[in-house]
């Protein structure tokens, strides 16, 4: 995802998951957060994007740094809250469709490195 000129990954792996689901009830209730009757619409989603991103950086990088929510927020707007959401729909989807790795192994990968191991990873 691309806010403010910068890429961001988004990652909803399963700590991702385990979060959404202690904070929502379920990962189930994405609909219900993006939904303009909810009250907690704009804190929901600055949540919800600094934990993906967050997540994207530590599946890069184990000692990076973490953004907090604030920051995240600064990077949010009227104007690109529906492309967020999307965003985050589009890695929960990748996310529940698997890594792509198929029974033949690495020999489907063309180039040698992980990105091959890596569809299921959002980086939008």
């Amino acid at each position: 995802m691309t806010l403010r000129g910068k890429e961001y990954g988004l990652l909803f792996s399963l700590n991702a998951l385990d979060e959404v689901q202690g904070k929502f009830g379920g990962y189930d209730k994405l609909n219900e957060i993006f939904n303009d009757k909810n009250p907690n619409l704009f804190k929901d989603t600055r949540w919800l994007l600094t934990l993906l991103i967050n997540e994207w950086q530590l599946y890069e990088d184990e000692n990076a740094q973490l953004f907090e929510e604030k920051r995240i927020g600064t990077l949010i707007h009227l104007g690109n809250l529906n492309e967020v959401q999307q965003a985050i729909y589009a890695s929960f989807a990748r996310a529940m469709a698997g890594d792509g790795d198929k029974d033949s192994g690495a020999a489907d990968d063309d180039n040698g490195d992980d990105e091959g191991n890596r569809q299921g990873v959002q980086e939008s």
